[in-house]
């Protein structure tokens, strides 16, 4: 009898692993949604829709895209953290959702833990801009100008917490500059006030930029990439400007919940990995700033790790208070 039940045993396991990669075989066998914690009409929302587009047709069934907006993305990401992992239900991920590790005290989430990383899909640079009425012509200008007048320069960006809030507070660390932050509801504000001269410089993404910058309403001194954009190229970068290794770009990733099943983060990222290198998405993805990048779903997990730890080390010299 012993022998039968561990026979019987093997055989069902065996049962259950060919049903299972049955399953992941066939994945996916309805439609996938792909959840954009923010607002229709941005740098995020854009970008998903071209690669859910694309997506769909490189595997057979819909992919959806769904705006879940709100507590800078962290509604969103919890509505992924609890939904059934079985790869049905994604997030695309921003250095938002990194910079919330120390910024918020109270996570109702683990970002490393409860996320599974499936592809680092594209990045964008920030632009640091002034009004054409500043003495500014360069970043090297800007920083004397700041030092020479502390405290009376001030900045505009799309709210506490945004990649562009942090971007500036990195760009004070590192050259020692005291320039004021003023935060805004939304990268469109910021930029408006910026324009209509009511702060002196701004930072912002490219999309939300490059118009203002084409019409002579704003001043480019450089964008925020180890790179040049390509949307950009005139522009210098801060690190050609005198601060090596100054990163800071805005980037989106694909991820999944905890436990979603192995085969679908596999399938995803080949499909995902082979769509970013058409040069039609690449066309696509320049005309809103942005570079795709791709890669392994072990390479997104370190760089995830690598991101959160660089944005609580800005919170923490910047003395930028830690949210309830």
């Amino acid at each position: 009898m012993k022998k039968l039940l561990t026979l019987l045993g093997t055989i069902g396991a065996i049962g259950l692993v060919q049903a299972f990669g049955v399953h992941a075989q066939d994945y996916p066998s309805r439609p996938v949604k792909i959840v954009v914690p923010y607002a229709a009409g941005g740098s995020t929302d854009i970008l998903t829709r071209i690669i859910a587009q694309r997506l769909t047709a490189r595997v057979g069934q819909s992919v959806l895209v769904e705006n879940k907006p709100g507590a800078n993305g962290v509604i969103g990401t919890e509505a992924v953290v609890r939904s059934t992992a079985d790869a049905y239900t994604l997030l695309m991920m921003t250095n938002g959702q990194t910079i919330s590790v120390g910024l918020v005290a109270k996570l109702p989430f683990d970002t490393e833990k409860d996320l599974v990383p499936i592809i680092n899909v594209g990045s964008m640079p920030n632009v640091i801009l002034v009004h054409p009425s500043q003495p500014i012509k360069t970043i090297v200008d800007l920083i004397e100008y700041a030092k020479a007048n502390s405290g009376k320069l001030s900045y505009s960006h799309a709210g506490v917490g945004s990649p562009q809030h942090l971007t500036g507070e990195l760009f004070k660390l590192v050259t020692k500059t005291n320039v004021v932050g003023v935060p805004y509801k939304g990268g469109g504000p910021a930029v408006a006030d910026a324009v209509a001269g009511q702060v002196q410089m701004v930072v912002a993404g490219v999309p939300a930029v490059s118009g203002h910058i084409s019409s002579g309403r704003l001043r480019a001194l450089a964008v925020t990439s180890l790179n040049r954009s390509a949307l950009l190229a005139d522009v210098p970068t801060v690190a050609e400007s005198g601060y090596p290794g100054f990163d800071a770009n805005f980037w989106i990733a694909l991820v999944g919940p905890r436990g979603m099943p192995n085969e679908a983060v596999q399938r995803l990222n080949s499909e995902l990995n082979a769509v970013l290198k058409d040069a039609e998405i690449g066309k696509q993805f320049a005309s809103q700033g942005a570079s795709p990048v791709g890669g392994t779903p072990a390479q997104l997990g370190e760089f995830i790790k690598n991101d959160i730890a660089i944005w609580i080390r800005v919170i923490r010299d910047a003395s930028i208070k830690v949210q309830d």
